[in-house]
């Protein structure tokens, strides 16, 4: 079969088999269990949603099953340091007007390739799961090594889009006014002082973006409205400001949301290499070399004192700002009305990521990919009831 080809999935399996296909799996060596200050900082809400849903779950502890892969391949030295996405899943594949494909990287980085690999061979386990379709989880296993390939044979290579990506498109979209009406409505309190920090933050990163663009429109950075972000599962305990701006013009319509992030941490994470300089520059170099999608802004921010909310102390970090597209919107396992959906997106979040890598390593990466297959199967499985452990201990059901 060429390795772009659709493959046909085999049709399901009846309620026996699905339970012999359970009974088959691997047992958990341990729990992969959340990372405990930001467990101790989710809301009631979120807590409800990780105990209810596992996919949320494996989203929320992406850190603690980085460092669990790291353990767990120590000795596979035949695998490249890449540049990661960092957190590759399902639910990471997002879609514009003009183009799809994985989005967010917040936890890009340097390290092995096999850790982009195994996150999205441990998402579409998850969701197999959870939408019933067990039975095929190996055959979109298949779908994401056959990208995968494709896109470090051939890095120019696009596939077609997804068809759920075409239907989802169809959705009426939003109006310019009533998108910035939602977005202001996403806007948490923040107290005047605090709004200042964030008016002459804006300043400082017009004097960057300036420098590499100097006819961007004057004022474009001016502060219309700013608020605190309460939005994600992984990134929850992260701090996030959202800011409409004016943008090119002094006409409402074309205002312009940014969204201001802190920089995650990835301390601790064996396998990832430290940062070499401020650590914001992985996620814009992450998002330069391996994304789709072109923000209008995408900056490193200045080193500021962030505005703390009521709960979290202020101090000087690195940040990073992103702009917003109208159109955006991410592929949720619901919008999935198929296991065919789920293939079509596997296949080209492989594509994307073996086209992503630097050309030096290419080969490298095709060879070693062929040689942890089995490998990177085996593991993921095992981790896969790992993450359901730590899941039910958490009070999953």
């Amino acid at each position: 079969m060429h390795r772009g080809q659709r493959r046909r999935f085999p049709s399901r399996r009846v309620f026996a088999t699905v339970c012999l296909v359970l009974l088959a799996l691997p047992p958990a060596r341990g729990q992969i269990r959340p990372n405990p200050a930001a467990l101790a900082g989710a809301s009631p809400e979120l807590l409800d949603r990780l105990r209810r849903d596992p996919f949320a779950y494996f989203r929320f502890v992406n850190r603690a099953w980085t460092q669990r892969v790291c353990e767990i391949l120590a000795d596979a030295t035949e695998s490249p340091i890449v540049r990661l996405h960092g957190d590759a899943h399902v639910e990471q594949y997002a879609l514009t007007r003009d183009t799809s494909g994985l989005d967010d990287f917040d936890d890009s980085a340097r390290g092995p390739a096999f850790v982009d690999i195994v996150r999205f061979l441990g998402s579409i386990d998850v969701a197999t799961r959870q939408r019933g379709w067990t039975p095929d989880r190996d055959a979109v296993w298949d779908r994401f090594f056959d990208g995968y390939r494709h896109g470090l044979e051939s890095p120019g290579y696009r596939p077609p889009e997804p068809d759920v990506v075409l239907q989802l498109r169809k959705q009426a979209p939003l109006s310019r006014a009533e998108y910035l009406a939602w977005g202001e409505r996403k806007m948490q309190a923040m107290e005047a002082e605090k709004f200042k920090l964030i008016v002459a933050a804006m300043k400082d990163l017009d004097r960057l973006v300036r420098r590499q663009r100097p006819q961007i429109a004057p004022q474009y950075f001016a502060v219309v409205r700013a608020g605190w972000l309460r939005m994600g599962v992984g990134s929850s305990a992260v701090r996030k400001v959202l800011i409409r701006v004016q943008g090119p013009t002094t006409d409402p319509d074309d205002d312009v949301l940014l969204e201001a992030k802190e920089v995650a941490t990835l301390e601790g994470v064996g396998c990832l290499e430290g940062p070499t300089g401020p650590p914001a520059v992985r996620v814009v170099d992450g998002a330069r070399q391996l994304g789709r999608f072109k923000h209008d802004i995408l900056a490193v921010g200045p080193t500021m004192l962030i505005p703390a909310a009521a709960d979290r102390a202020e101090h000087w970090l690195e940040w990073w700002v992103s702009s917003w597209e109208p159109s955006y919107r991410e592929v949720h396992l619901a919008d999935l009305r198929s296991v065919k959906d789920l293939g079509d997106i596997a296949f080209d979040a492989g594509v994307q990521l073996g086209a992503g890598k630097a050309d030096i390593v290419r080969s490298h990466a095709l060879s070693s990919a062929a040689t942890l297959e089995s490998r990177l199967r085996k593991e993921t499985s095992v981790m896969v009831e790992e993450l359901f452990a730590g899941w039910r201990e958490l009070g999953g059901r």
